[in-house]
């Protein structure tokens, strides 16, 4: 219903926009597969150069610096699209403005993290590591050049700078591992990846006949993105704790060694990360248009996103159990064999944390975003306390353990806890039940056939 008691208008998306959105999703998908390939051979080169001990230091001050990430993007990026969207004759302003709000945003992201790491075990070691990769926070304030050609639908120009760049930045590495430099270089390495990202935007965004000396900074606009983003930073930085927790647990009551092998799992398991948001990117315009309609179809269409992310997880899991075993000792080396019970373990999070991707558009379609926050704080306090209780009998596989128990309670638990949620609750418990369904496995089929 609209404000005046009638019905929604339902404006339906033109034909060129549908292809564009297609188009654009190909180039997204082609990018996303290129540097995942890429970023796992990088890593596999790296991991064997530096050995379990300082590949599992490197690697947990880049975790570190992660959950930070939120506070030095403030987590609008959502909002400055909207904006250029609705006032693009306020662009320089917009741009502008976001820039420099996150510029300071990443000095005050700098400071949490060297205060984090003053904190934690080996913190002689990890401080000076983790300021040099947070650096990389600051030439990230160019990255808002990339809204500017996401709500333009051009992010085929996005994938040509940032590939060039990942190709860049991969060489840099590979240019250590040769000349065999100390942890610190490799530290540094991260900080320049953003650096190179910036830079090939920049030039992109000045190749469309743009000009950064344009932009400007303006209180109303400062007013804006800070009072719509603050919640959104609170809730990103809760998630990304969420989803790193065990990591930082791992360090600091195991030790590098073993932080190492737990690394070595993490990041070929953060391979197939990207894939939920590519999807629901693609079809959140659609379920607008069904939400507005509403009835049984748009019910519908919740039921296929459910199934067709959890089938797609429970691929990655079936997958990731049989070929784990021999992929990781492949790629890593026997010094990392250890990590392929926790692999296998964090491969069956896949389905789990797809699942909650599609519940999360859904949080922002009934606008229940609060929910955000509530099952990533009920995710957290699962994860570290189981992984409290298994580490000292399992070691890192109890630390994985800890990870798939407080996903399912962040993503799944949390719909039958809530009593708003728990319809959804129903369509997440059928698509965990998708191979058992003939019926769900044709409407996928038929699904994808007809968008083709």
């Amino acid at each position: 219903m609209n404000a005046d008691g009638g019905p929604d208008v339902v404006t339906p998306l033109p034909p060129n926009t549908r292809r564009r959105i297609r188009d654009n999703l190909a180039w997204l998908l082609g990018d996303r597969l290129g540097r995942a390939a890429l970023n796992v051979v990088v890593v596999s080169v790296v991991a064997r150069y530096l050995g379990p001990d300082q590949f599992g230091l490197l690697n947990y001050t880049i975790s570190l610096a992660a959950i930070f990430a939120t506070v030095a993007t403030l987590g609008f990026e959502g909002i400055v699209i909207r904006e250029l969207l609705a006032q693009p004759e306020e662009k320089d302003a917009v741009l502008g403005t976001a820039c420099a709000l996150r510029f300071a945003g990443g000095l005050l992201a700098i400071a949490l993290v060297a205060l984090t790491g003053l904190l934690t075990r080996n913190g002689s070691a990890v401080l000076p590591l983790a300021l040099v990769v947070s650096l990389g926070f600051l030439p990230q304030a160019l990255e808002v050049i990339d809204l500017w050609f996401q709500q333009s639908i051009q992010s085929r120009l996005t994938v040509l700078a940032k590939s060039g760049a990942a190709l860049l930045g991969a060489g840099v590495k590979l240019g250590l591992v040769w000349a065999q430099a100390p942890l610190a270089w490799f530290a540094a390495a991260v900080a320049v990846d953003a650096v190179l990202a910036a830079a090939a935007l920049a030039w992109m965004f000045h190749g469309r006949g743009e000009r950064l000396r344009q932009w400007r900074v303006t209180r109303t606009m400062t007013r804006t993105l800070l009072r719509d983003s603050w919640p959104l930073i609170v809730s990103g930085l809760l998630i990304a704790l969420y989803l790193r927790v065990e990591q930082l647990l791992v360090m600091n009551w195991l030790g590098e060694r073993t932080a190492g092998v737990y690394f070595a799992a993490v990041k070929f398991a953060e391979a197939w990360a990207f894939a939920p948001g590519l999807i629901v990117s693609s079809v959140y315009p659609l379920l607008v248009q069904e939400r507005q309609r509403g009835g049984a179809e748009y019910e519908r269409q919740l039921q296929l996103l459910f199934d067709g992310l959890t089938g797609l997880g429970l691929l990655v899991a079936v997958g990731v159990t049989f070929a784990g075993p021999w992929v990781l000792p492949l790629i890593f080396g026997d010094k990392y064999a250890a990590a392929v019970p926790v692999l296998v373990i964090l491969g069956w999070t896949a389905p789990i944390t797809f699942s909650g991707a599609a519940r999360a558009q859904l949080f922002l379609l009934e606008k229940l975003t609060i929910y955000h926050t509530w099952s990533a704080l009920i995710g957290i306090a699962a994860n570290v306390g189981l992984a409290l209780w298994l580490m000292p009998h399992w070691g890192a596989p109890g630390a994985a353990l800890g990870a798939l128990g407080g996903y399912w309670l962040s993503a799944c638990g949390t719909s039958l806890l809530f009593p708003r949620l728990r319809p959804w609750a129903g369509l997440q418990a059928r698509a965990f039940l998708l191979p058992l369904r003939p019926g769900g496995l044709l409407a996928l089929w038929k699904r994808q056939r007809d968008e083709h």
